[in-house]
């Protein structure tokens, strides 16, 4: 039934959760883990007179706070008997880019954590496993 699962984690427990059902599931079915963390990017404000600007993280500084987390996710993982066969920290936004990895590496289930780690934005505007259960193509399951 599945060949191709997607884990996205943010370091959060709801995550590490949404790994074991994951890597349980991929077990099962003898299916491909794909393991990413797409972190909500800050933008960080400089003020400039009466003018602003914003400056993002180098891709560079994405990887260096991005490594921690995979290196979390990668163990759980193992712990829970599936070693990730995949593993990406991916840029831009987090939605757009978990559902673009997972168009383009062929995954038929996304696995994410039901709460993660952030911020005001997101309970205003919506969980990222909101919007991917909105947008996906293929089931996502989301996990508490």
């Amino acid at each position: 039934m599945f060949t191709n699962i997607l884990v996205a984690v943010d370091g959060s427990e709801h995550s590490q959760r949404a790994v074991r059902y994951a890597s349980d599931i991929a077990e099962k079915y003898k299916a491909s883990l794909h393991i990413v963390h797409a972190p909500q990017i800050e933008i960080k404000t400089l003020s400039l007179g009466s003018g602003s600007l914003g400056v993002l993280p180098t891709h560079e500084r994405i990887e260096a706070l991005g490594k921690p987390v995979m290196e979390k996710a990668q163990a759980w993982a193992k712990d829970a008997g599936h070693e990730a066969d995949a593993t990406s920290i991916l840029t831009g936004d987090t939605t757009e880019s978990i559902l673009g990895y997972a168009e383009q590496n062929g995954v038929d289930l996304i696995v994410s954590g039901s709460r993660g780690l952030g911020n005001l934005r997101g309970l205003l505007q919506g969980s990222i496993s909101q919007k991917l259960t909105a947008h996906s193509s293929c089931p996502v399951l989301t996990v508490r």
